[in-house]
């Protein structure tokens, strides 16, 4: 990979790859988590999407990407530990395979999208703006239709103790409902300004006329959120290395508290319950690997404790599983239950994480699990996507980045010992449960704290 600073926090990674026939371009925007800028920068995501002031309708963005042999054109949003990203991703076919300069069209493309806004008078497009605004109110009342996606928003205000990791992605109602075309274009030509840049170009490149391209964009020089200077916010543990030093700015960590549950009532046909538990392991951890394992064999694959014993077993649940952020620490057991199962399943559940935590797994269950981790990892490595994933994460954390050397022999080394260990240091701390309305009102909002 070629790395060329081409300002000061705004960095182009070149990746040569020869086994793709086309080419992935990535532009990531990155900062603090902020409830004063989520909503304008998931607006903001929205508008780049649909138009500027080249390219001013659907329409015409389709006959632009059409004529470059139909690329793909498309902004997402995400979080990563304690950043949040706004994300431009182009797909396209290699120019030698279509004696078209479709690299040059693209990068001219995306210059386009981010430095011509659909802009006037110092505020976006008033029309389009409300249509996008309105868009995403519309998504996230369907997203909140979705009960297992209204349990996790629930558990995670429970877990976090700091309401700023707690916030979705996308936003809330509340912080899209309240921005305007001038604030939020305002902010715009602040986050050009401030936010970190990471740009990727994967595939069968000439790397010498990318750099060429990308350095025509109008970036200038920015304080990187990259420094690890950011200031302490983990917990000393027996398990982790992680230091404050080396990716304060990325991974959030929180104290032990007091378990928060949390029991509402709504309208369901299958009531949900969700943990929360916190591991003091975090990516590129020394224990990273047997985190994977333990979270496996727990309730990540069909073969796990939960899905084994409460789901197929016990037959107390529709569905299970356990899933982790290795930014957070943050550890996930969702299932679907019956209502009146609440008691048992709630306690086969439990049972099931005391047993990892005493070894209670055998061999073989301990070798599938390594052989699905290792299938699965390699698999990731044929999609461009996954590959710049991978880089991105190897461009901000390079100290602790795990090539396949090092994940190879690290899983293989992973030990009944080693899980019994980690899985240990799994520390409730939050508990939501969702059931049916018909089922009583006795514990309905009900919130409790205990030690």
């Amino acid at each position: 990979m070629t790395d060329v600073k081409l300002a000061d926090g705004v960095m182009l990674h070149v990746i040569k790859e020869t086994k793709f026939k086309t080419v992935r371009l990535l532009v990531r925007f990155r900062e603090e988590i902020s409830p004063e800028s989520l909503g304008k920068r998931v607006i903001i995501s929205n508008m780049l999407e649909t138009t500027n002031a080249v390219y001013r309708t659907g329409k015409d963005f389709s006959r632009k990407l059409s004529e470059l042999y139909g690329a793909s054109f498309a902004t997402g949003v995400a979080k990563k530990g304690r950043q949040h990203l706004l994300s431009i991703n182009m797909s396209f076919v290699n120019p030698k395979l279509v004696d078209f300069d479709t690299l040059g069209e693209a990068i001219g493309f995306l210059k386009t999208a981010i430095f011509e806004p659909d802009a006037i008078n110092g505020e976006f497009n008033p029309q389009v703006f409300k249509r996008e605004q309105t868009n995403l109110l519309h998504y996230l009342a369907s997203m909140n239709d979705d009960r297992s996606y209204y349990a996790s928003r629930k558990l995670a205000d429970l877990f976090f103790a700091d309401s700023k990791q707690a916030l979705p992605s996308v936003a809330t109602a509340e912080l899209l409902a309240q921005e305007n075309p001038r604030a939020v274009f305002e902010y715009y030509q602040e986050m050009l300004q401030t936010n970190a840049v990471d740009i990727f170009v994967l595939g069968d490149v000439d790397e010498n006329r990318v750099v060429d391209l990308f350095s025509d964009f109008k970036f200038a020089d920015r304080k990187s959120v990259s420094d690890f200077s950011g200031s302490k916010t983990d917990q000393p543990n027996s398990v982790s290395n992680f230091s404050a030093e080396k990716g304060a700015d990325v991974f959030y960590r929180q104290s032990l508290r007091a378990v928060s549950t949390l029991t509402e009532s709504k309208d369901v046909a299958q009531a949900i319950l969700q943990l929360g538990y916190q591991l003091p392991v975090v990516y590129g951890d020394e224990n990273y690997l047997t985190l994977q394992v333990m979270n496996g064999l727990l309730g990540g694959f069909a073969h796990s404790k939960l899905f084994t014993n409460v789901r197929e077993k016990a037959s107390l649940a529709y569905s299970i599983s356990s899933t982790f952020d290795s930014f957070t620490g943050f550890l996930k057991i969702a299932a679907g239950i019956d209502a009146s199962h609440y008691g048992k399943a709630r306690a086969l559940i439990l049972e099931q994480v005391e047993a990892m935590k005493a070894g209670e797994f055998s061999d073989a269950d301990l070798e599938q699990t390594k052989t699905m981790l290792r299938n699965t990892f390699f698999v990731s490595q044929d999609s461009p996507s996954n590959n710049i994933e991978l880089e991105f994460v190897k461009a901000l954390l390079p100290e602790r980045f795990l090539t396949t050397e090092r994940f190879v022999s690290e899983l293989e080394k992973v030990s009944k010992e080693n899980i019994q260990k980690v899985a240990q240091s799994l520390t409730l701390q939050a508990e939501y449960f969702l059931k049916s309305a018909n089922l009583g009102q006795e514990q309905e909002g009900e919130l409790n704290f205990e030690q």
